[in-house]
Formats: C-alpha cells, structure tokens, sequence
C-alpha cells in the first residue's frame, strides 16, 4: 500500500500537496481511495448494464435461463451472472459492448487519474476460469485452464476448501484483477471441470479460453454447480456406506412424512433445529417484533421441519429464511430486506434467498392455514 507525506505532490495527479487534495479527510491512503471509487464504479457499471431496456436483452435472457439445469432454480443468481456477462460480452449493432458504453460516458467525470486510468483498463476485461488457492484473506491466485497463467485477484473472500474450481469475470487493476458481480467457485471439483474446459475450448476450436467464455460463460457455470452437485451426492453416499448409524440416520430423513396423530410426534426434534428456532427468536426479541406475529414464525419454522426434516449444516439460515417469507404474507408487519437478515444471522443473501423461497413454494398452503388459526 502506497504512503506520501503531507508536503508532497499527491498521487492522484491534481499538482496540489497531499495535505491539501487527498490528505484533507485524514491519513488516508490513497490506494483506499482508489479502491473505495472502484467499488462505486463498479456498481455503477452493473446498474448500467442491468437498467438497459431492449428487447434482444430480455430475449436473450431467457433463451439462456431456458439452457440452465441448475441455475434455473435460482434466478436471483443466474440474473447476475446474466448481467454481468452480457454487458462484457455481447456486442450491440455498432461493435461495442454496453462496458465500453459505460467507460465512454463515465470516464470524463472521474477526477482522480489513478482511478480514471484503471476503468479506462477494464476494456480489456478478461473471462477465465481455473484451478483457485488462497494467497491471503483478500487476495487469490488463480491458474488459468490451458495457459497455466496466474492471475492475482483482489477480493474479501472466505475460507477456500481444496480443489477448488474458480470462473469469473475479472476486470483489470493495476498488475491484478477485481472480480466484476457474480463469481463463481466450485468446492472439489478442479480436476474435473478443468479437464471438461480444456475438452471443450479444443472442440469450439476457439482462439482463447476467453473466446470461448465469451460465448459459454453461463452453460459452464450450470454445468459446474451440476459437477458440484453430482460429486457431493457421491460424496454423501460413501459416507453412509460406511458408518450404518448414518444410513439410519438418511433412511429416516429421506422416509415419506406420514401423518401423525397426537402425540406422535415427539421425537423429530433434533439439536440443530432447535438452533434455529433459538436464533429466530433472538433476532424477533432484538427487535422488539409483535409476540403473536413472532408465535407465527415459530409455527412456520416447526412446520417446515417437521415435514421435511432436512440436514442442517447451518441452522441460522432456516431462521433468517423463515423471516424473509414474510414478504409474501400480506397482514404481517415483519419485513426485512435480504442483505439485512444475511448481515444480523451471519449468514449469505443468496443462501436465505434460496431457503426462503423453498419453503414458500413447497408449503404455501400450509403457511396460509397457519395464519387462519389463532396464535
């Protein structure tokens, strides 16, 4: 990170003293600048594509959401990679993209020249994919399929577990990249999928691994939460092959709900669902929400778990889940935005997303007749 005394030229290229330009909110870096304009940026940039009404947008939407196996299921996610991948790869009738559209309109109000110069550079927008391994907390090294380049890319990210597949749109900065809306990385799957991307950019006989993303970024990406998918359920099923408590323990699982009459039903409890009847109530008590509304969500969450019983690996996110299908009720005055559940849980917005819309379609009707009853 660059630092520069309070008399000296300033960075950014005004001509003034740091300690009259950049230097006058405080000891600021002036990479943190930088990096705090680029963020704006780059929302900016995906509020530009994503706002851009026309109809071979919207056709070409849902020409490829119909492709999707998996991502269909979650539009939320496949909307974003959607964006993002067309406004950097799809080209409009006078040859340029709707990121050179942007670059073209924003560059002239950008007053600090490192930032105008890095935005200038995300022409050069690069699609890649490869084999991923944590440098630091907020940086990875990324080998790309084919080439066997690195590729150094800023971001907070989690824990990476090993073997890890990386696919993403990267925009320049600097000697690295910052990873541009929806990113994509796939636990286990490495070798499998880097052997598939090799196969198949040989088969497109396509110039470059970004050519070919160019044009197959979303079909790889569904194609990889299928790998995903298909190696964890062999996964799982190894596991209860060898321990018989867990075989029981899945039997009893995946068994048909039946119903049950009165008192009957007194074993399906277990430790991790009463976590998440704990955290939902201590988020409702927090703030101070309605006790008869609260008693609801209890009802909704008991509902849910009893009939489905699922393997909760993170309890949080049925609680937060939970909340979030308040949105469909009408006559319930519990509302919270996604982002703020996923920050009070500790948990994603997509993970409660998903979660949350599960339990509204599959127990609708159940939910519905729970808000005829008195609480």
């Amino acid at each position: 990170m660059t630092t520069i005394g309070r008399n000296e030229p300033c960075l950014c290229g005004s001509g003034k003293k740091y300690k009259k330009c950049c230097g006058k909110a405080g000891a600021v870096h002036i990479d943190e600048l930088v990096a705090q304009e680029l963020d704006t940026l780059q929302a900016q940039l995906y509020d530009y594509i994503a706002t851009t009404n026309s109809s071979e947008i919207e056709a070409e939407y849902h020409a490829q959401l119909d492709k999707m196996a998996m991502m269909k299921a979650d539009q939320d996610v496949f909307e974003m990679a959607f964006v993002s991948w067309y406004g950097v790869s799809r080209k409009l009738e006078d040859g340029t993209r709707l990121i050179d559209g942007f670059i073209e309109k924003h560059s002239s109000t950008i007053s600090r020249p490192q930032t105008k110069e890095i935005v200038e550079s995300w022409k050069d927008v690069r699609l890649t994919a490869g084999s991923v391994k944590m440098l630091d907390d907020k940086t990875v090294i990324v080998t790309e399929v084919g080439t066997g380049e690195t590729l150094q890319v800023k971001e907070k990210f989690g824990e990476l577990e090993a073997g890890s597949f990386f696919l993403g749109i990267l925009l320049p900065y600097k000697d690295s990249y910052l990873p541009f809306a929806q990113y994509f990385i796939y636990p286990t799957i490495e070798e499998a999928a880097s052997e598939i991307v090799k196969n198949r950019v040989e088969q497109d006989q396509a110039e470059s691994l970004h050519d070919y993303l160019c044009t197959h970024y979303l079909t790889l990406a569904d194609l990889s939460f299928v790998l995903y998918s298909t190696k964890k359920e062999k996964q799982d099923n190894n596991a209860v092959e060898q321990k018989e408590d867990e075989v029981k323990e899945v039997e009893a699982e995946t068994a048909v709900v039946e119903e049950r009459e009165d008192g009957d039903d007194s074993d399906w409890m277990q430790p991790s669902y009463q976590e998440a009847f704990d955290a939902l109530n201590q988020f409702l008590q927090e703030k101070g929400e309605n006790s008869q509304e609260s008693k609801l969500l209890n009802r909704i969450l008991e509902a849910y778990l009893s009939a489905e019983r699922p393997t909760i690996r993170n309890p949080k996110i049925y609680s937060a889940a939970v909340v979030d299908v308040t949105k469909n009720i009408d006559g319930i005055g519990i509302s919270y935005l996604q982002k703020d559940l996923a920050e009070a849980f500790g948990v994603s917005a997509n993970s409660i997303s998903r979660r949350s819309k599960q339990i509204w379609e599959k127990h609708q009707e159940t939910i519905m007749e729970l808000m005829k009853q008195p609480v």
